[in-house]
């Protein structure tokens, strides 16, 4: 348990820079993270992120691995049966955004 939280707290550490070397601006982060510049900018210098702005920052750097992890539960939840055949699903689209 404590080589997670090691884990975690290198992360957090590494953020910065991983921001930095990423192709995304700035305002890309401020936009997505509905924060306001200085607000950012402090968060980013003092690593203060809340957890829900890193996983939506780590989804943001590595959308990649995001889009792998849910094509594996994709194909756990085909194996194991969990599955609607499209005409059911083209029916919860049309009551969900009333087409």
């Amino acid at each position: 348990m404590i080589e997670i939280v090691e884990n975690y707290e290198k992360y957090i550490n590494s953020l910065p820079e991983l921001i930095n070397k990423s192709y995304y601006k700035a305002e890309f982060f401020i936009q997505k993270l509905g924060l306001k510049h200085a607000t950012y900018y402090r968060k980013l210098k003092s690593n203060s992120f809340t957890h829900q702005e890193v996983k939506l920052i780590t989804s943001l750097l590595f959308p990649e691995e995001i889009l792998m992890q849910e094509l594996q539960k994709s194909e756990e939840d085909i194996k194991a049966g969990r599955t609607i055949n499209f005409e059911d699903f083209k029916q919860k689209l049309r009551a969900k955004y009333n087409i």
